[in-house]
C-alpha cells in the first residue's frame, strides 16, 4: 500500500492545482514558481534532496531524477525538467493561450524588494550566537570577534548545501584576505548542521548558528522561503565590520540569484592582503 508521501492523495488534488517538485535556491524553480503566481495557479511545493539518489519520490512521478518536476493534477500531465516547463504554463494557462512575451529559461532574474540594511559608515548591530568550528562550537558575539580580529567580514548565506551557498564559500575561501580580516558566516542551519558543512566542504571558516533567522531580521536580510511556511533565511549578504562595529563596507543581494562582487572585495585596500 502507498504511502502519502509516495503518491498525491485526492485531499491534495483538490486542494491544488498542480505539484512542483523543486530545489531550494534553484534559479529555474524560482522561475517556476513565479509563473504559476503570474497566472493565479493553485500548487504545493515539494522540496526535495540535494543527491539524486535520494529523489525516489521525484523518479516515482516522472521517471527522472532531475528537478523541476511539475505535476499538473487538472490535465494529467507532468512536466519534466527537460520539457519546458514555462514554455508548457505560457501555453497552457496564459492570456488568450499563451505569453508572447515570455523568456526563455535561465535569462530571468528574480528581484528582491528594497531593504534598509545597515550601510559604510553605521555601526552594525552585535549579536551573540553558537559559533561553529569543525572541533566544537560555543557562544560568541561580533563584538568579541571584532576586538580579537581588528576586523571581521560577515557574510550572510542561504541554507546548507544548495548550490549556491557551496559555490559562495568555495569562491570566499580562495580569496587572498588582508591578515587582520576574519571571515564568519550567519546561516539558519542549527550547529551539528554547520558542523557537516564545514567538514564536508572542508571550509576554514566558522559559521554562526542562527536559527531563527532574528541576525538577519535585526540586519535587514530577511528572505522569505516560498513554499516553506514560517521559515526564513538570510538574504545573501556581507558586511565589513570594522573598530566599534562601524560598517566598513556593505553589500546586499538585490537579485536571485545573486552575482556577489568577489572580485571587488578583494581589491578592496581593506580587505585585500598586501
Amino acid at each position: 500500500m502507498a504511502s502519502k508521501t509516495d503518491t498525491e492523495t485526492d485531499e491534495t488534488v483538490d486542494a491544488a492545482s498542480m505539484t512542483l517538485y523543486r530545489l531550494h535556491g534553484c534559479p529555474y524553480c524560482e522561475l517556476v514558481v513565479r509563473r504559476l503566481e503570474r497566472y493565479a495557479i493553485s500548487y504545493r511545493s515539494r522540496f526535495v534532496a540535494g543527491e539524486h539518489s535520494k529523489r525516489d519520490a521525484v523518479a516515482r512521478v516522472s521517471g527522472t531524477r532531475s528537478v523541476p518536476v511539475l505535476v499538473d493534477h487538472d490535465r494529467d500531465v507532468t512536466m519534466p525538467e527537460s520539457a519546458r516547463i514555462l514554455e508548457y504554463l505560457d501555453r497552457t494557462y496564459g492570456e488568450e493561450g499563451g505569453d508572447e512575451s515570455a523568456v526563455p529559461a535561465g535569462t530571468e532574474l528574480v528581484e528582491f524588494p528594497p531593504t534598509e540594511h545597515p550601510t559604510e559608515g553605521e555601526q552594525a548591530p552585535d549579536f551573540t550566537r553558537p559559533l561553529v568550528t569543525d572541533e566544537y562550537w560555543e557562544d560568541a558575539s561580533l563584538s568579541d570577534l571584532v576586538a580579537e580580529d581588528g576586523r571581521v567580514l560577515v557574510v550572510f548565506f542561504p541554507l546548507n548545501w544548495g548550490g549556491k551557498s557551496v559555490y559562495w564559500w568555495d569562491e570566499l575561501q580562495g580569496r587572498d584576505w588582508a591578515p587582520d580580516v576574519s571571515v564568519v558566516g550567519v546561516g539558519i542551519s542549527q550547529p551539528f548542521d554547520h558542523q557537516r558543512f564545514i567538514e564536508r566542504r572542508g571550509l576554514e571558516y566558522p559559521l554562526f548558528s542562527d536559527p531563527g533567522n532574528d541576525v538577519a531580521e535585526r540586519y535587514g536580510v530577511v528572505h522569505d522561503l516560498d513554499g516553506m511556511a514560517g521559515i526564513s533565511e538570510p538574504r545573501p549578504a556581507m558586511f565589513l565590520v570594522g573598530p566599534d562595529r562601524t560598517v566598513e563596507y556593505a553589500w546586499v543581494a538585490s537579485e536571485w540569484p545573486p552575482s556577489p562582487p568577489f572580485d571587488d572585495l578583494e581589491d578592496e585596500e581593506r580587505l585585500a592582503e598586501e
